[in-house]
């Protein structure tokens, strides 16, 4: 076969991949359109649930350090934290990280209640032992509980204009001591401990300062 037989049966071939990806993508904008006006069953969901919650809750996340300006981390294995907040600083012309990280333990949940201004969750006895047996000499780690609506289809949306995150993200810090419960502790957040760009920067100053206290 000649050089231009097969540069020409390589053309042929990038525009039936071309072809097939645009069959799919009208595919795929089809069922959604069916889906959406009421008239067919919703995608496939390869995920389970609580791994469709854990997405929802990164995105959260993600979102309010991207604003922060915070640089943050998701932690490859979970063994009790699900990853950091770091502020960054600025040396000369790089941007490097502080050394003052905030923890954190991340929950997505349709289980929970406000109720006289609080959120009212049932967090596993597990989870609540393992925040609660920080020391003062360990990096502070807080609690995200992500609080989805009830129905699955109110999650997420989006449009040409925005893209919409259902409901908020509350944050909170456990002390006391370890419960002897075998499977759940309820806990109450105020309601106004929103997770938000400027109090999480609240939050990472507030680490700061006590990390510093201990030095001085």
């Amino acid at each position: 076969m000649s050089s231009e037989s097969v540069s020409k049966a390589g053309r042929q071939g990038d525009s039936l991949s071309v072809i097939s990806f645009r069959k799919l993508c009208v595919s795929i904008l089809w069922n959604t359109g069916r889906h959406d006006s009421g008239k067919s069953e919703a995608l496939a969901v390869p995920i389970t649930e609580q791994h469709t919650e854990e997405s929802l809750c990164f995105a959260h996340i993600y979102a309010l350090a991207g604003v922060a300006g915070v640089n943050y981390s998701a932690n490859r294995y979970d063994y009790g934290i699900d990853g950091h907040f770091i502020p960054v600083k600025q040396r000369g012309s790089r941007f490097i990280d502080t050394g003052f990280p905030l923890d954190y333990q991340a929950k997505a949940t349709v289980n929970w209640e406000l109720k006289d201004k609080r959120i009212v969750y049932d967090l596993e006895a597990k989870t609540y032992n393992d925040l609660v047996g920080r020391t003062a000499a360990e990096s502070s780690v807080i609690l995200i509980l992500l609080c989805l609506p009830k129905k699955r289809e109110q999650w997420h949306s989006a449009s040409c204009d925005e893209t919409i995150l259902r409901n908020c993200c509350y944050w909170h810090t456990i002390n006391g001591v370890p419960t002897n419960n075998e499977t759940k502790k309820r806990i109450f957040i105020p309601s106004e401990q929103l997770l938000t760009p400027a109090s999480l920067n609240q939050l990472l100053a507030l680490e700061r300062e006590r990390r510093e206290s201990q030095t001085s």
